[in-house]
């Protein structure tokens, strides 16, 4: 059904949208949303029994794909497996990414370039394999997972902030390029997540302790991305804070720099790995 009415149980009711990264946090809370309203889910993952554990929790039916985002193969793998047990394809929620905890003069560089490769190489993979499709028909709609590190960095975060900024110029491009061609584009910015994420990053995880409220849960933003999705915003962000994080730190640079800097933490364990 078309992405394009009233209410969202109508909206979404039987779309087939591709979720990459869906066998947990941000993901999986979309996927489980999705076939809540009635969707059919291509769940992208590289964990095949975690993908295989989903699938049996959804209502309606759906499909699995195991495989990871940067290898050039498998996004053209999965929209043909959606267009072959769908017969139609009508978003992508791009999500899947990797994290990268470091100071900027410890970064591996091969942490980064697996960082970029994955949240950078792999969404474009995902936008080029549905793109052709969506620009026949006239319609489709892209929802890119960024970060409110994308627009400011935070301490340790420059390897992974370095990526997502990327990401973000490469929308801005896409979403003029996109203009009168019917295809919607939205770049969803959270910030912390309840999720696996933040425990499952590379590099040292060192952290910056916030004064704010800890993250939200991953349901929360499955829920607004699906507002997204319906409704085609240019820009969301999945708290109040972060637009205002980000308001401040433009209007008033140094002031930002220096309360960032007041409230860094280190933390060094093993815990973090890549996800």
């Amino acid at each position: 059904m078309s992405l394009h009415s009233k209410r969202d149980c109508v909206q979404l009711t039987n779309a087939v949208i591709i979720v990459t990264g869906a066998s947990a946090g941000i993901g999986q809370a979309c996927a489980t949303a999705l076939a809540q309203h009635g969707a059919h889910v291509i769940c992208v993952a590289r964990r095949h029994e975690r993908l295989l554990a989903l699938q049996q929790t959804l209502p309606g039916q759906h499909a699995i794909y195991a495989g990871d985002i940067s290898d050039p193969t498998t996004m053209p793998a999965v929209v043909a497996l959606a267009l072959t047990t769908f017969g139609r394809l009508d978003a992508i929620i791009c999500n899947a990414g990797v994290g990268l905890s470091m100071p900027v003069a410890q970064l591996q560089w091969d942490d980064v370039v697996r960082c970029m490769n994955v949240n950078v190489g792999g969404v474009l993979a995902g936008i080029q394999a549905v793109l052709p499709h969506f620009m026949v028909k006239k319609s489709g709609a892209i929802v890119v997972i960024s970060s409110v590190v994308g627009v400011h960095a935070l301490p340790y975060s420059g390897g992974y902030a370095a990526s997502k900024g990327a990401l973000e110029r490469l929308c801005d491009a896409l979403r003029i390029e996109l203009r009168g061609s019917g295809v919607k584009l939205t770049v969803v910015r959270p910030g912390t997540v309840q999720s696996e994420f933040f425990s499952q990053r590379m590099g040292q995880n060192h952290e910056v302790r916030r004064t704010r409220t800890p993250g939200i849960p991953a349901s929360q933003v499955a829920t607004q991305i699906i507002t997204a999705l319906t409704h085609h915003p240019r820009i969301m962000y999945t708290r109040w804070q972060d637009r205002l994080l980000l308001w401040g730190s433009a209007c008033f640079p140094d002031l930002a720099d220096r309360v960032l800097a007041s409230m860094i933490q280190w933390r060094s364990d093993d815990t973090s790995r890549l996800h």
